[in-house]
């Protein structure tokens, strides 16, 4: 009997590559590989602008790789949901994140969110090769590690210290990544392209330090005091009705000022904030394990009134809508009946 075996379309991975000593010129390559930014000169002239981006390798993640001969000033133009990694290769970048700014020199490296960053200056002969990694990615495989809903936006520590043998490790991993070889190599393999995907996003979770790295050391399991557990479970077993404070604070046996430090010390989350993770979760469940029911349906069943909310909450806590959720599940192949 001959096995069918289902094989993903291939992905159109490009590599574009581009010289120009005009900055209008290379916003509009930019902008037609997905990344809209502005490049102001901050000099009479513009220089030489080299430009490689290498975007649809792989779900969620961008490779570029540029050089500019005089100092540009670049903000983007758009509010990207992302991280950027930035290596320095030659002369200098400096990040201005608001209330902070990063100077990144050569052979050092950085990770910012995008949209919370006011501008990048770069210095006249300045090189680096960034990867732009979608933060619903992240999100999506930061749940896959620990199991549990991402309650707190990622945060990353911009800085990173090459000192460490994992990022400086990290670091030298990616400069090794040379496009044009990742267009050849991805280019029939869609699969090995999503893989990808998911192991950069883990190795940068796993590397770099950000706000959810206990939660990643710790997985699933929770050290905490027994009012803490006892509230735990008690929420877990009742999540489908309103819960109120009285009750929480009786099945913990101490205050609810007690209650709620506990909370934020060992789950580091206020017990408001646990308590929607875990409806969370439950729709989450239902969802897989009901494909015939709506999802407006399930969501009230889990007291999410205002679906519009919900689903935006659903996003940032597992990298993906509800609905996202149930049309993957749906695109999956049906297990085929056997004959006996």
């Amino acid at each position: 009997m001959t096995r069918h075996h289902h094989r993903a379309p291939a992905r159109r991975q490009t590599l574009h590559h581009f010289v120009t000593h005009d900055p209008h010129e290379a916003m509009e390559h930019f902008a037609a590989c997905g990344v809209g930014i502005t490049i102001s000169p901050l000099n009479r002239s513009s220089g030489r602008i080299e430009i490689s981006v290498l975007n649809q390798a792989s779900d969620g993640i961008v490779f570029t790789r540029t050089s500019f001969e005089d100092p540009v000033e670049i903000q983007s133009r758009q509010s990207p949901g992302g991280y950027q990694l930035l290596l320095a290769l030659k002369g200098s970048t400096s990040i201005d994140l608001g209330d902070r700014v990063i100077r990144c020199e050569r052979l050092q490296a950085a990770i910012f969110d995008v949209g919370e960053t006011k501008a990048l200056h770069r210095s006249a002969h300045s090189e680096n090769y960034s990867v732009l990694i979608d933060r619903n990615l992240l999100t999506n495989r930061l749940f896959e590690l620990t199991g549990a809903p991402v309650m707190r936006k990622l945060s990353f520590e911009p800085e990173l210290d090459l000192e460490q043998p994992s990022v400086d490790a990290l670091r030298r991993f990616l400069m090794g990544l040379d496009l044009s070889m990742l267009v050849r190599l991805l280019q029939d393999a869609p699969h090995g392209a999503r893989r990808l995907s998911a192991l950069l996003a883990d190795l940068i979770l796993e590397v770099l330090p950000h706000n959810h790295a206990k939660a990643l050391e710790r997985g699933s399991h929770v050290i905490a005091p027994k009012h803490v557990k006892r509230t735990v479970e008690f929420i877990r077993d009742n999540a489908r009705r309103p819960i109120t404070p009285e009750e929480l604070a009786a099945v913990a046996g101490v205050s609810l000022r007690a209650l709620q430090y506990g909370f934020q010390k060992f789950l580091q989350m206020p017990i408001s904030e646990y308590e929607r993770s875990v409806r969370l979760e439950g729709v989450r469940r239902e969802i897989e394990g009901n494909p015939g029911e709506g999802v407006g349906e399930i969501a009230r069943r889990w007291r999410f009134s205002n679906f519009t909310r919900f689903n935006i909450q659903f996003e940032a806590a597992f990298g993906l809508s509800a609905v996202a959720l149930r049309t993957q599940l749906n695109q999956l192949p049906q297990p085929r009946a056997s004959a006996s």
